[in-house]
C-alpha cells in the first residue's frame, strides 16, 4: 500500500539513530579513562593463565546453552508436544546459527518450519517460541538480582520482591500464557492458542534458571582473570550477565543486543574493577558468547545429523513428513496420522 511504504524507511532511520546514540554514549562514558590500567592488569597475569581462563569461559557458556536447550525441549512439552532430544536439539541449535542472519523473525520462521517437518503444528511451535522467550526474560531478570547487593548496598533488600513473579509461575504456570499473549502482541507474533502443561512449564523455568547461572559463570571467569576478587565477583557477574542479556533482548533496535548488553555489564563490573578493565571484560564476553554459540551449535548439529542418518537403519521415523503423507495431510496444523507426539496429562494444566 503506497501510503505505508514510508514505514520501513522510518523504522530503519530510527534504528540507525538509536544505535548512533548508543555508540556516542559508550564513547563519552569511556573517554578520559585511564586505559593504562588494562595494560597493567594484563602484565600482572601469566599468559597461560589468561588463555586457560578464556577457554573455561567458552566451556561455561557452552554448558549454559545446553541447559537452555533442555529448557526449550521442556517448553515444547509444556504446549503438548513431546519430541525426542535429538529433534529438539536440532531445532534449537539451528536457531542459534540462524539468529546471526539479519532479520528479527528468521529464527522464529525456521523453528516453525522445522517443527512442521517432525509433525509439530505451527500454532504449537509458535506458542513454544513465545513462551520460551517469556521464561528467558523472567528468569534472566531474576538472576540479575544477584548483582543487587554490590550495586545498591544495604538498601537492596527490596529487590527480593522481584523473585515473586518466578515463584508465581512455578505455582501457577498458566500465567506464562498471559504474558506470552501480551508479548506476542507487542512483537506482532501469533498469540499462543494451545493449552499449557504445568509440568513442562515448571521444568522449563528451572532449567532456564540453571542456564543463566551456568552461562553467567563465564563472565565471572573473565573478571577473575582480569583481577576481580573471586568471592565478591561471583554474584555480581551472574547478575550482570542476566541483566545485560535481558536488556539486549528488550532493546529491539540493537541486533542481538550489541552495545546495550556491554553497557549494562560494564556499569555493573565497574563496582569492583576500573571502568576500562570492566569494558574490556564486557567486550571479551561478547566474543566468548559468540564463539561458544557458534561452536556449540555446529557440534550439536553435526551430532544430531549423525544420529538422524542412522535412524532408517534401526527404526522408521516416529512422525512422517508432510510430503510422505500425501496432499490430503498438508495442513500444518493438522495432527500427524500415525503416531503423533504424546501429550502431557491434562490434569497438570
Amino acid at each position: 500500500m503506497p501510503q505505508k511504504r514510508w514505514r520501513p524507511v522510518a523504522r530503519r532511520v530510527l534504528v540507525g539513530l538509536l544505535l548512533a546514540v548508543t555508540g556516542v554514549f559508550i564513547v563519552l562514558a569511556l573517554r578520559g579513562q585511564d586505559w593504562s590500567t588494562v595494560a597493567g592488569t594484563l602484565r600482572g597475569q601469566r599468559p597461560g593463565f589468561v588463555v586457560t581462563m578464556a577457554a573455561l569461559a567458552v566451556l561455561a557458556n557452552a554448558a549454559g546453552l545446553i541447559a537452555t536447550m533442555v529448557s526449550w525441549r521442556a517448553m515444547l512439552a509444556g504446549v503438548g508436544e513431546r519430541v525426542s532430544a535429538v529433534d529438539a536439539a536440532r531445532i534449537f541449535y539451528f536457531g542459534q546459527l540462524v539468529k546471526y542472519v539479519p532479520g528479527k523473525v528468521m529464527g522464529f520462521l525456521v523453528s516453525v518450519e522445522m517443527g512442521r517437518a517432525i509433525g509439530v503444528p505451527a500454532g504449537r511451535m509458535s506458542a513454544a517460541w513465545l513462551l520460551a522467550l517469556v521464561v528467558s526474560l523472567l528468569t534472566g531478570a531474576t538472576v540479575g538480582l544477584a548483582a543487587g547487593p554490590e550495586v545498591f548496598g544495604a538498601s537492596s533488600g527490596w529487590l527480593l520482591l522481584a523473585v515473586l513473579p518466578v515463584v508465581a509461575v512455578l505455582v501457577r504456570p498458566g500465567l506464562v500464557g498471559g504474558a506470552a499473549t501480551l508479548l506476542g502482541r507487542l512483537r506482532r507474533r501469533p498469540e499462543p492458542s494451545t493449552a499449557i502443561c504445568g509440568t513442562g512449564i515448571r521444568q522449563a523455568v528451572v532449567a532456564q534458571l540453571l542456564a543463566w547461572v551456568i552461562g553467567g559463570a563465564h563472565l565471572w571467569v573473565l573478571a577473575v582473570a582480569m583481577g576481580a576478587p573471586p568471592l565478591r565477583a561471583l554474584p555480581l557477574c551472574l547478575g550482570a550477565f542476566g541483566l545485560g542479556a535481558v536488556a539486549g533482548v528488550i532493546a529491539v533496535f540493537a541486533p542481538d543486543g550489541i552495545g546495550v548488553r556491554e553497557v549494562v555489564v560494564t556499569a555493573a563490573l565497574s563496582v569492583i574493577l576500573p571502568v576500562p578493565v570492566a569494558g574490556v571484560v564486557a567486550l571479551v564476553s561478547r566474543v566468548v558468547v559468540t564463539l561458544s554459540e557458534l561452536a556449540t551449535a555446529g557440534v550439536g548439529l553435526l551430532v544430531t545429523a549423525a544420529i538422524i542418518r542412522r535412524r532408517p537403519a534401526t527404526a522408521a521415523p516416529a512422525v512422517p513428513t508432510a510430503a510422505a503423507m500425501g496432499p490430503e495431510h498438508t495442513n500444518a496444523d493438522s495432527p500427524a496420522p500415525k503416531k503423533s507426539p504424546r501429550k502431557w496429562p491434562q490434569a497438570n494444566h
